[in-house]
């Protein structure tokens, strides 16, 4: 196998669809091939090669794609990603992970709006912030996230998690208004700051934040004893998945330091809600 490197020639003025830039899709073609492979933009499309100086060095990775450069511009990167490692040496644009099933995404700047939209499986992580709508569903879709991790070092927009129904998402820094907003189920955990109305409409799953709100929403009621055992195994788990972020990155590392740090024999504060729904969902709060 063969690392591929693609370095930004230049930002264009408009918005590009980066969805074609699989690891298992290039490493079927030769360099040639690669460089006339057409990226839409609008009612217009552009060439790899226009876009992108190439570059391929052997070495025993597996399905390996590099983007250097600002890649802002770029929506869709990592769509439907279903294999190998794609790393963005920069910022991304909108709905990166959007739909992926496996494999490993990373940016080492921001990403945009939608990221891990409907995410089913693999690994995505994100050294900068991320936009609003992380691992949430498309409008008028049912279902968000379904399955996989989606770690997020800095802040993260509003409506995270929105319909939510599986998969691990943890967050190093703020998080915005409507935190996990009707979430089904699955597991998020929020380290900073979080805005208004999170829990609304939260029907099962698992929201963690390592600190106290100023306020606990009136739906939410207090309860649920007896779950040292669920305790200390989730606390576990999260650690396992700081350890796996940190072969990733040391910065990533650094930022979930405090779910790492969890201590696995100190039962959290829970609140179970929200009431005026399903009222099975559970928030955690470290104390």
């Amino acid at each position: 196998m063969s690392t591929i490197t693609l370095r930004v020639k230049h930002a264009p003025g408009f918005r590009v669809d980066g969805s074609s830039l699989l690891p298992s899709a290039l490493h079927a073609l030769s360099e040639g091939e690669m460089a006339r492979v057409m990226l839409s933009a609008g009612n217009d499309a552009y060439a790899l090669g226009d876009l992108f100086d190439l570059a391929l060095a052997a070495d025993d990775n597996d399905a390996h794609v590099v983007i250097e450069g600002d890649a802002h511009w770029l929506d869709r990167l990592g769509a439907q990603l279903d294999a190998g490692h794609l790393r963005i040496e920069g910022s991304a644009g909108d709905y990166a992970g959007w739909r992926m099933t496996g494999g490993k995404l990373e940016i080492t700047g921001d990403a945009g709006q939608f990221t891990g939209c409907e995410m089913r499986g693999g690994a995505l992580f994100i050294a900068g912030n991320s936009g609003d709508f992380i691992a949430s569903a498309l409008p008028g879709d049912m279902e968000g996230m379904t399955g996989g991790t989606l770690i997020v070092a800095g802040n993260a927009g509003e409506r995270l998690g929105d319909r939510m129904r599986r998969g691990t998402v943890l967050i190093g820094g703020n998080a915005g208004d409507y935190a996990a907003s009707r979430l089904v189920a699955g597991t998020i955990g929020i380290a900073g700051r979080l805005g208004a109305h999170y829990g609304y409409g939260m029907r099962r799953g698992t929201l963690l934040l390592l600190q106290r709100p100023e306020r606990v929403p009136p739906t939410f009621t207090t309860g649920g004893r007896g779950f040292e055992v669920f305790w200390s195994l989730f606390a576990r788990a999260l650690a396992a998945e700081c350890g796996a972020a940190a072969s990733v990155s040391t910065a990533i590392a650094q930022r979930l330091a405090p779910f790492a740090a969890l201590d696995a024999h100190k039962v959290p504060q829970r609140y179970a809600g929200d009431l005026a729904v399903d009222g099975r969902g559970e928030l955690l709060l470290v104390e």
